[in-house]
């Protein structure tokens, strides 16, 4: 089958790869749409998160097949699945866990004691075991969630990313009537203030210095747009917002959004941490925290979220949808998919489709 594998930072290629037979817990299925995550572009162009020494689950390491955002029909079943058949449409939750170690057994999966890698290599599939940037790809049968009836595998693929939002959403303690500030108005972003409007709250701040991607948050009908280059975010939000929103998501990972959702969050606020920082950034604990009441809260993937996200999903496809700015083959994985998510700001999500 034909497979984006990639071997190392800058060296991506698309090759023709065997695959095995299912194991006795997993499914094969035929992967229908798979989406570019800015963790991809991390890694073809830095190496991030690939595993160089066997990982301690998978056993894997580099040459690795990319993608975790991903949507495929069953074409095999392993000896021991019951709940899943030939024939069904499912969306692929991407986690690498034990099952066996306390946080596994608590639910908090997400956080698999025996996952983490000396490395730093990720505890998903697409990084430290072969992904969905393929024609076909296992996975583990109580990884693989069913699509609603109707939900198409586009949709499907976006389950993941939109899975990371929820988990943000659902840490935050975020409750309708409440006002929020999204800062960083990538895919991740408009996701979350997907979500957080779905969730009830009555006013969705977006900030964002790239006015194209402002213009996609506008087109997703949101009104409280904000360009840090041209206004005082703070101050802004202030004339709507007295008090500070409720809650910011930082969903950039960068110093100075970090400081503007500091800023803009109330007196006893909370400031949700959705992005990943690829550097350290500098807080004042007593004056910026502490004297503040705001605290500060990360996430870390997601866990027993995609039931639910599916079913929002679903009763809102065609917001969903609209954050589906492209699709393109397998061939074209490298030039017209990742590097093209490195320069064109006018995309949200690529999706990989491999029937093109």
């Amino acid at each position: 089958m034909k497979a984006v594998r990639i071997y190392g930072k800058g060296d991506i290629r698309i090759e023709d790869v065997a695959i095995a037979d299912p194991a006795d817990d997993e499914v094969q299925i035929k992967v229908k749409d798979c989406g570019i995550c800015g963790s991809d572009l991390h890694a073809f162009l830095e190496g991030w998160g690939l595993p160089t020494q066997p990982h301690p689950i998978t056993g894997k390491t580099v040459p690795i097949t990319l993608g975790h955002e991903f949507s495929g029909q069953v074409v095999k079943v392993g000896s021991g699945v019951d709940d899943l058949a030939v024939g069904d449409l499912v969306a692929v939750e991407p986690l690498i866990a034990c099952g066996r170690c306390a946080n596994c057994r608590a639910g908090n999966y997400n956080f698999c004691n025996k996952a983490l890698a000396k490395d730093g290599a990720g505890n998903f599939l697409g990084f430290s075991q072969d992904g969905g940037m393929a024609e076909y790809a296992n996975v583990q049968d109580v990884f693989a969630h069913k699509l609603p009836e109707g939900m198409s595998p586009e949709l499907g693929a976006v389950c993941e990313p939109a899975a990371v939002a929820f988990e943000a959403l659902k840490k935050s303690g975020l409750r309708a009537g409440q006002t929020v500030a999204v800062i960083g108005a990538g895919p991740i972003g408009l996701v979350t203030a997907l979500l957080a409007r779905i969730a009830g709250a009555t006013r969705v701040f977006i900030s964002d210095v790239s006015e194209v991607r402002l213009d996609q948050a506008r087109k997703l009908g949101f009104k409280d747009i904000l360009n840090p280059a041209q206004v005082d975010v703070n101050a802004v939000i202030r004339e709507g917002v007295p008090d500070g929103v409720d809650v910011s998501f930082e969903c950039a990972g960068v110093q100075p959004t970090f400081d503007t959702a500091l800023k803009v969050t109330k007196r006893t606020g909370i400031v949700q941490i959705v992005a990943l920082y690829g550097h350290s950034v500098n807080i004042n604990i007593t004056d910026d925290l502490i004297m503040q009441g705001i605290d500060v809260i990360t996430t870390l993937c997601y866990n027993n979220s995609f039931p639910k996200v599916l079913e929002i999903i679903n009763k809102h496809r065609d917001e969903f949808q609209s954050i589906v700015t492209k699709r393109i083959g397998l061939d074209d994985a490298l030039e017209d998919g990742i590097k093209t998510l490195a320069t064109d700001k006018t995309q949200v999500k690529i999706l990989i489709s491999p029937e093109i």
